[in-house]
């Protein structure tokens, strides 16, 4: 190899043979010019090339490290192998509640996440024999205590797997963070607690890993006169995991009323035996501390079942500010928010309700009352709606109050009835004293509507013994008393034909039953809903197929959203017709669900 002297000659010498001697200098100065730039341009990239290769781990995304460190720790022989250790140093940087071992076995969880692993899962990836892995056991327990990993007993043997939180993080490549679980405010303890309880729940998570993080977050959180209260009772694992339950039940559902079966989840099948003995027989340390009673219906307990006390809710509560939600919150609808509509009936139906219609005028409605006043008579109206679905009763009773200017209050009896358990009688009476001060406070009375009023309308079960018969009683013996008591207007609406009790029937002062639609009348519904109709399309399409009004209206907004959808105008009578054969196929495809008496 020439030295850059030697070989600066030669060029010049070549050039010199050639050229002239002025040009062969200047071509000689130009090329030596040019070489100069070239290296350092080589140089330049060279180094770029260089700071790139360090850079590269820097830029890769989690998922990518996970990879590369899956890779080299598989047959390693050990957790932490010299090729891996950038990547891992990287990734327990971002990770930072982390060390480089607790990272690797992480990858390793990920990598398996689809599965549950036991510890000779994880020590075979790294080839290593299980008791070497046991030397890692504390890297494991910190996993789970950073929620990373989930641990659950199966038959007896230990098993992992990965937190849905780290899958989270890694979709959208953000980063883990350590979360302070101390000096929580409430909602933050609360959801804490149920993320532990809902993890206990049906996966065999082993009882000393939940006793342990449900303390660890009370001890860390006696800022909170919830978790002073918790740790005051020093609660077993037992006492402390069903309480809980039933206090999460009611914070979330207004409902704390709970039986044996639904705490299965929880606890062996013994350890609940044990538990509700303890319970039935007074030496439970809940019942001692006045926290869990039995349940009372009617004055009399109710066997197996068990609710919050009252200074639960109260005290122990307190910090929630928990409040039952008024029964007529969003449900007073206000007359001039009802849309006008046209409702079509038959000859019958039409001159009851127009009888009706008449009633609720201000000015009639107060001649009536006087004359009543007068007789010694009950000032109040009960009406009742009844007919199949779809036939017109909740929206008759919307243009009845649209048409005489009167609000509605609407009562959801299935709402009642799932929500309030245990609570029902004391709700119902709420319910009728709000419409009470709705009367009072309102020139022209409200119209109390109980909508699919089918639970409290039907026949009572006078013998029934069962909780449930006797809530129903209850709860129908309340609306007949109060009904007897009504002032104002009050309608329930239901789909019953023949299960009225004979109790209602004698307090309904008015009874119209909505009947499906004739031919002629379901002409004019489907041309009220799709005015395109010619009067031939509307009344063959009404002759063909026997539908009430609510599946008629149906029909025609599934045709305004097809044709949107389609981007026409035109109405096709071929799809209206199919649409309709649909209609009727999903109601003799229809199957019915639940007990058969």
């Amino acid at each position: 190899m020439r030295a850059e002297g030697e070989h600066t000659e030669f060029k010049f010498r070549f050039f010199s043979g050639i050229f002239p001697q002025t040009y062969a200098h200047d071509l000689h100065t130009i090329l030596f010019t040019l070489h100069k730039k070239r290296r350092k341009a080589m140089e330049k990239i060279m180094t770029k090339k260089g700071t790139a290769k360090k850079q590269t781990i820097k830029e890769m995304k989690n998922t990518k490290l996970i990879n590369k460190i899956v890779e080299t720790t598989n047959d390693a022989k050990e957790i932490v192998p010299r090729k891996a250790k950038a990547y891992i140093t990287e990734l327990q940087n971002r990770f930072n509640m982390l060390n480089p071992y607790e990272t690797s076995i992480l990858c390793v969880f990920v990598e398996k996440f689809d599965s549950s692993n036991n510890l000779r899962d994880i020590a075979n990836h790294y080839d290593i024999s299980v008791s070497a892995m046991i030397e890692h056991l504390g890297s494991i327990d910190n996993l789970v205590k950073c929620k990373l990993i989930r641990r659950f007993k199966f038959r007896g043997e230990e098993k992992y797997f990965l937190s849905h939180n780290v899958l989270e993080c890694l979709r959208k490549d953000k980063i883990m963070e350590s979360k302070s679980l101390e000096n929580l405010s409430i909602s933050e303890f609360i959801t804490e607690i149920e993320d532990i309880i809902e993890r206990a729940k049906g996966n065999g998570m082993d009882y000393d890993d939940i006793y342990n993080e449900l303390n660890y977050l009370i001890d860390k959180n006696q800022n909170l006169y919830i978790a002073q209260k918790f740790k005051e009772y020093s609660f077993c694992y037992e006492d402390l995991m069903l309480y809980i339950c039933m206090l999460m039940r009611y914070i979330n559902q207004y409902d704390d009323n709970m039986q044996k079966f639904e705490f299965e989840e929880w606890f062996s099948k013994s350890t609940l035996r044990l538990l509700f003995t303890k319970l039935e027989n007074d030496t439970s340390i809940l019942i001692k501390y006045n926290l869990v009673e039995h349940t009372n219906i009617d004055g009399q307990i109710e066997p197996g079942t068990y609710k919050l006390s009252n200074y639960s809710k109260e005290d122990i509560l307190q910090e929630l500010n928990l409040a039952k939600p008024s029964m007529s919150r969003d449900n007073l609808t206000h007359h001039e928010d009802i849309k006008e509509k046209n409702l079509y009936y038959n000859t019958r139906v039409t001159k009851e309700v127009n009888k009706l219609h008449d009633l609720l005028d201000e000015e009639r409605m107060k001649r009536v009352l006087k004359r009543m006043e007068e007789k010694g008579m009950r000032k109040g109206f009960a009406c009742l709606f009844y007919g199949t679905p779809g036939t017109g009763k909740t929206e008759t009773v919307l243009q009845l109050a649209r048409e005489s200017k009167r609000d509605i209050m609407f009562v959801d009896v299935p709402n009642i009835r799932s929500k309030w358990v245990g609570d029902t009688e004391k709700n119902i009476k709420q319910v009728f004293d709000q419409y009470k001060k709705l009367v009072k406070n309102n020139d022209q009375a409200p119209i109390l509507v109980f909508n699919e009023a089918d639970a409290i309308l039907s026949s009572r079960n006078e013998g029934g013994t069962s909780s449930v018969d006797k809530m129903e009683n209850a709860m129908q013996n309340i609306i007949l008393q109060e009904m007897e008591n009504l002032e104002g207007i009050m309608i329930a609406t239901t789909n019953l034909t023949g299960n009225l009790d004979s109790a209602f029937e004698r307090r309904f002062l008015y009874k119209i039953e909505f009947d499906k639609p004739t031919a002629d009348e379901r002409k004019h519904i489907w041309k009220s809903m799709l005015p395109d109709l010619t009067e031939e399309q509307a009344y063959n399409l009404a002759k063909r197929f026997d539908f009430s009004g609510g599946q008629i209206e149906n029909i025609a907004r599934k045709r305004i959203v097809n044709d949107i959808l389609d981007d026409r105008d035109d109405i096709d009578i071929n799809d209206i017709i199919e649409t309709c054969d649909v209609e009727l196929l999903n109601k003799k495809n229809t199957a019915k669900l639940g007990f058969v008496r």
